[in-house]
């Protein structure tokens, strides 16, 4: 377990979990329990990646938390496969407490406040929007997202990180672009803060066309005393220059703490296109590469992670990871998931973030 010290009574508890099947599943989610009680925890998201097999053990956990909070739950492209790709990320307080709201539609979000900062986190947004039409779709979405974070005051300008989990996302990735694109325009994004974020390919239980997920700040009650900015990576350009509105990373400041939520990094050139097609093993290491720049940038590296995605097209590449923070003697907290990355000649990709104290 990682944790970021927010003020000197609380923490925010960092969990990441590997299963590979029900059995197992049920039993590091009772170990996570253990944990959190253990640490008078209050947990404040969950994020799964896995088949359905897992439920009985996801809710078990749910319940034994004693307190309702967002959900986020992406699917394994084929249940079938092997090796299991399955794993789930747990973020909790200590030392404080958060509150819990929910829109009509019933999507939850919550609320923390260290004394620097109220941080309101939300997951498991889909839209109850059913038109097939992508562009439609992402723009109903966007507006559910920001009514989450809108029980708490917050508006889309200031969100800093978000999630978007698109089921067969290379048939619609234009329009899911142009939507978010179009929608960021009008809400003011581009004047603002560009939030870092990760858009992945993965079906849910749902069977919605889009679960998505946001952290926003707001000044804390006793006033506002943090920054967020956005970072750029030493080795690619923005995203935007190839058409994908969201930043390379976001950084978060307060007195006691520093984070980088690095987006969804993938195997891709400076100039924007595609690294090494075909070959997993170089994606795999330009993809770590790139991030290592983006920590070492901002003052850090792997040893300050705190919890990390690792998005495989095929199951098999998950162990290729593995051997390359093997070779590199790098050990990180992370979730494997098999997913769809979002261009067809992408084989991996990571999400990452990092903390240390101010």
């Amino acid at each position: 377990m990682k944790e970021i010290f927010l003020n000197d009574s609380m923490k925010e508890l960092r969990l990441s979990i590997i299963f590979d099947g029900a059995e197992s599943a049920e039993r590091e989610f009772s170990k996570a329990a253990k944990i959190m009680e253990a640490q008078s925890a209050q947990v404040v998201t969950l994020e799964v990646f896995s088949a359905k097999w897992a439920e009985p053990a996801v809710e078990k956990f749910c319940k034994s938390s004693g307190s309702k909070f967002p959900v986020n739950w992406i699917c394994p492209l084929d249940e079938n496969a092997k090796p299991v790709l399955a794993s789930a990320h747990i973020t909790a307080i200590s030392g404080g407490s958060a509150q819990t709201l929910e829109t009509p539609d019933g999507s939850v979000a919550v609320k923390y406040d260290d004394g620097f900062a109220a941080y309101v986190r939300t997951f498991g947004i889909a839209s109850e929007f059913r038109n097939d039409d992508g562009y439609l779709h992402t723009l109903a979405n966007l507006q559910e997202l920001e009514k989450a974070v809108g029980l708490f005051g917050c508006k889309y300008t200031d969100i800093a990180r978000t999630w978007f989990y698109n089921d067969d996302i290379l048939s619609w990735y234009p329009s899911f672009n142009k939507a978010r694109t179009e929608f960021y325009r009008d809400k003011g994004v581009f004047d603002s803060l560009l939030p870092a974020s990760t858009g992945i390919g993965a079906p849910n239980p749902k069977g919605a066309k889009i679960t998505s997920g946001a952290i926003a700040l707001l000044p804390s009650e006793k006033g506002r005393n943090f920054e967020v900015f956005e970072v750029d990576s030493p080795l690619q350009c923005g995203a935007p220059e190839y058409g994908s509105s969201f930043s390379r990373a976001v950084e978060i400041r307060t007195p006691k703490s520093r984070r980088v939520m690095i987006s969804g990094t993938a195997s891709i050139e400076p100039g924007g296109k595609t690294a090494f097609v075909g070959d997993a093993e170089k994606q795999i290491d330009l993809t770590m590469r790139v991030i290592e720049a983006i920590l070492s940038a901002r003052g850090m590296d792997f040893g300050d992670v705190v919890h990390s995605v690792a998005y495989c097209l095929r199951p098999e590449y998950y162990g290729a990871f593995k051997a390359w923070l093997s070779a590199k003697s790098v050990d990180i907290p992370h979730c494997p998931s098999f997913s769809i990355v979002c261009r067809h000649d992408l084989l991996f990709e990571v999400e990452l973030e990092a903390a240390k104290k101010a």
